[in-house]
């Protein structure tokens, strides 16, 4: 039994040794730093097709193999955070007893022999007596925010005070920053993922594709104690991740950069989706308009504005907002019409006719003329509308014709009391739409954080300790200054000296 006992205590003392190694730590981290130059190397998470234009068939098969494409969710990632984590916790646990002790320990008086330790000091024989030397180190010390314990003795008396004895932390709280910033990633890794969602304007999807499954899912479902959520649906060929709601995306739009003529250039400034997020029974909960960089957050899941594009084939309606001219604070009736169709407007007793629909026009600045462009990609840089107006519910000839735009420097002329504008053509584009969930990203946050504290605690805080001995010896007053700084031990020099010079002015 004590045999066994002993081989436990020997395998468990090597296992501490091991992951108490600063060697250890170095490798660690120079793999890591391997690891996330090859991370940033190349593209995580991009569709295959990506892959095979960058990269030939058997690269990209060796990739996917040792899963370059999204590594920070292999298991050996995570195995080499488990690892740093393990290590800097050991590293922490093996040497804060220590600096607990050298921070709790109360200060004692110096005597001869601790002495010979203390890398400054100076003795000096003063005149004015003890008591005004003593009046003066007080001085001296009150006036350095040191607050001080007086010890006495036969014949003498000792001042002793210590500064910045929390500095002494500051290694531990960049070890814990450190720590936390790990744990988060891991809390990311198993319990987070990363999905996609193509989501065409009108339309609403209580699912998302994912990019990578939830490691803790895959965990459970291969072990057989719960359940994947995750939906395998043969026909999409992607992953499913259930939102537990409905999002739908209620408007986009493209802002271009307009040029000298007052005309878009068609270079994109700005893309923007109006969300709306709908519980299982269909109540609206919110809604938001997202662009690059400000995204909508429900639940834990975040939804970022990344890309967008033409629906092929598709068949929107027109929205044309008509307002009377005598009206102008009034916003005026708004109705939808697809190409080729009519609607009766009841309050100008008019019927609107959409004719077509081109996703670029232009106006000529001299003629009037629109002019219509072809766009390689369909995109609706300046959206124009054909109308006719008729009479009535229609009939007969039309009353005019005229081209509605959605930028026109020019305005074309309505003959009538009434004043058609161009509101938007839903239902042709869809917009896609970055979706995360990582309920560890608080915690990153929270070790961020603390890294900026902590080297800052480390590397400029000073651990300060003096000690100012008055003795009578001989009938004269000697008085010893010594002091000690664990670090900016050039700058505590200065201080030291100081104090010296006020104590024996």
């Amino acid at each position: 039994m004590d045999n066994q006992k002993g081989i436990v205590e020997i395998f468990a003392e090597k296992v501490w040794k091991f992951f108490s190694s600063v060697k250890l730590a170095v490798v660690l981290l120079i793999i890591l730093a391997i690891v996330s130059v090859i991370g940033t190397v190349i593209a995580q998470n991009e569709a295959p097709e990506r892959y095979l234009r960058e990269y030939s068939q058997a690269t990209v098969r060796i990739f996917d193999m040792l899963g370059f494409f999204d590594m920070y969710h292999t298991w050996w990632f995570v195995l080499l955070l488990f690892l740093f984590t393990a290590n800097l916790t050991v590293c922490t646990l093996d040497r804060f007893p220590h600096t607990w002790k050298l921070v709790t320990a109360p200060l004692k008086p110096i005597d001869d022999d601790s002495l010979k330790a203390v890398p400054f000091k100076k003795e000096m024989v003063f005149r004015a007596g003890a008591d005004k030397a003593e009046e003066r180190t007080v001085a001296a010390l009150k006036a350095r925010g040191y607050r001080y314990v007086e010890s006495r003795g036969p014949g003498s008396a000792q001042f002793m005070t210590q500064k910045g004895i929390y500095s002494r932390f500051g290694v531990y709280i960049t070890h814990i920053s450190i720590l936390l910033i790990f744990v988060g990633a891991l809390i990311g890794s198993f319990f987070g993922f990363k999905a996609f969602l193509n989501l065409p304007e009108g339309s609403a999807s209580k699912v998302v594709y994912l990019r990578n499954e939830p490691m803790w899912d895959q965990l459970m479902a291969a072990l057989g104690i719960a359940e994947s959520p995750v939906i395998n649906d043969p026909q999409v060929g992607v992953p499913a991740m259930p939102l537990g709601y409905y999002v739908r995306c209620d408007n986009f739009d493209v802002d271009y950069y307009v040029g000298p003529s007052g005309m878009p250039t068609g270079m994109p400034s700005e893309y923007h989706s109006t969300l709306s997020i709908f519980d299982l029974d269909g109540q609206k909960i919110l809604d938001k308009r997202i662009r690059v960089n400000d995204p909508l957050t429900h639940h834990g899941i975040t939804f970022y504005q990344s890309s967008y594009g033409t629906i092929p084939d598709s068949r929107g309606k027109v929205l044309l907002n008509i307002r009377l001219k005598s009206d102008v604070s009034s916003a005026g009736e708004t109705i939808a019409v697809a190409p080729g169709a009519a609607a009766y407007v009841p309050s100008i007793d008019r019927t609107i006719k959409v004719l077509g629909f081109a996703p670029y026009g232009m106006r000529n600045p001299a003629t009037g003329e629109i002019m219509f462009y072809h766009t390689d990609n369909d995109e609706y840089i300046n959206p124009t509308v054909e109308l006719e107006v008729y009479r009535g519910h229609g009939g007969g000839k039309p009353i005019y014709k005229t081209a509605v735009m959605k930028t026109d420097p020019g305005q074309p002329n309505m003959p009538e009391n009434y004043v058609i504008t161009y509101r938007g053509y839903p239902g042709t584009r869809y917009t896609g739409l970055q979706v995360t969930k990582d309920p560890g990203v608080w915690v990153v946050y929270t070790g961020f954080i603390m890294l900026c504290i902590g080297p800052l605690i480390a590397f400029f805080g000073s651990h300060r300790k003096l000690w100012v001995r008055i003795q009578d010896r001989q009938g004269q007053t000697v008085v010893l200054v010594a002091g000690s700084a664990n670090r900016n031990r050039i700058g505590f020099e200065k201080e030291f000296n100081r104090i010296v010079e006020e104590i024996v002015k």
